[in-house]
Formats: structure tokens, C-alpha cells, sequence
């Protein structure tokens, strides 16, 4: 099986969708993203993200990804001025309505030197009731050239309110013999690569 152009394995229906949005000008001011911890929901949001705000796509909705480009590789680390990232302090943990409040308040900006400013709200199924209702003013009058990107186990983990203003994209595990095939192109030895592919469930992040 082949890679698709945005480097990720299993989820090529889920690339699809996201950059024909981008290509035809259709992207959505919120996202939902669940699936199994480990299943590859941030890394999806973070190509989304690197191929809106790539400064120069090899073509619409892929972003390069090169070393030299300052925008795809400071946000493959999370560390971009136009992008928030917001979580509970650990997994587990609370996501505040605090963490909400002050990711809007950067949010009425303008992006600062991206197309877009995107905000990823990693484990959103942990965030507190009041900063899920904190989150709903965003979701109901987004400000221009924002995206919100919400990433959580299941869609049952978020209130309705804000599930039913958010593009829900489910991502399922790999096949085992699928994730094991990739460990072995990545290197592992066989034994241990079909051991880590059935015990981690097809969760590509989970086995690295």
C-alpha cells in the first residue's frame, strides 16, 4: 500500500475530503476529529493545517512539507504563531474554560503570516462542560480565515451542541496486517512488528 500525498497511512478518504475542501474554497470553520487514542487524529489536523497555510503547495490542498519551508515545519512541531494548541495539562486531565477564553481572545485576531489561523483543541472530550458552552460563541460566529480543529475519542464525549456545528470526520484503526506492513518498511523486526500491530489494535501512533 502506498502513501498518499499528505504521508499518512489508513486515512487517504479522510485527505480526500480535507483537501477538496481547500482546493475548492470550502473549508469549514470547525472540525471533529475522533478515534481511538493513537489512531492518527493530530497528525491528520496538523497536515489540514500545514496544507492551508503552506506558502507554496506543489498544489492545492498539499502542502510541501520541505525543511526550508518555515510554515509546514513550524507546525508539524505545534509551535506556529498562527496556531493554538489547547489541552489538558495531562491526558486524563481537565481542559479549562480559562484555555478556551484565552485561545479566543488570539483568535479575533488576524493571522499574523499564515492564510489561516487555526486553533487545535487536542482531547476535547476531557474539556469541562463550561468550556464546551465557552466554546459555542467561536463555533457560532467564527471570526474570518479561522479554523477550529477538535480532536476526541468519540463524538458521544462532546455535547451535542457543539457536534452538531462541527464537520465530524471519523478515523478507524488500520487493518493489523496493514500497520504491520508498515512497521516492517519502517524497520522493525518481524516478530516484534506482528506482535505491536494486533496488541496496539491497528493504531499506527499507539505502535510507534
Amino acid at each position: 500500500m502506498s502513501l498518499m500525498s499528505w504521508d499518512l497511512l489508513g486515512h487517504e478518504w479522510a485527505e480526500r475530503l480535507l483537501a477538496g475542501h481547500i482546493r475548492r474554497g470550502e473549508t469549514r470553520h470547525a472540525y471533529l476529529l475522533t478515534g481511538p487514542p493513537g489512531v492518527g487524529k493530530r497528525s491528520l489536523a496538523l497536515r489540514f493545517i500545514q496544507a492551508l497555510n503552506c506558502p507554496n503547495p506543489p498544489q492545492p490542498g498539499q502542502p510541501c512539507r520541505l525543511p526550508s519551508c518555515r510554515i509546514c515545519r513550524q507546525t508539524e512541531a505545534m509551535q506556529h504563531v498562527d496556531l493554538g494548541v489547547v489541552q489538558a495539562e495531562k491526558e486524563g486531565g481537565t481542559l479549562k474554560v480559562e484555555q478556551v477564553r484565552e485561545m479566543q481572545q488570539k483568535l479575533s485576531l488576524m493571522p499574523y503570516e499564515a492564510h489561516w489561523r487555526a486553533a487545535l483543541l487536542l482531547r476535547f472530550h476531557e474539556a469541562h462542560p463550561s468550556a464546551q458552552n465557552a466554546l459555542l460563541k467561536t463555533l457560532e460566529e467564527a471570526p474570518p480565515r479561522v479554523v477550529l480543529i477538535l480532536t476526541a475519542e468519540t463524538p458521544e464525549g462532546v455535547l451535542p451542541t457543539i457536534l452538531s456545528r462541527c464537520e465530524v470526520l471519523r478515523l478507524r484503526p488500520l487493518a493489523p496486517d496493514v500497520l504491520e506492513g508498515e512497521l516492517l518498511r519502517r524497520g522493525l523486526a518481524a516478530e516484534r512488528a506482528r506482535l505491536l500491530a494486533r496488541c496496539t489494535g491497528g493504531r499506527l501512533g499507539a505502535a510507534l
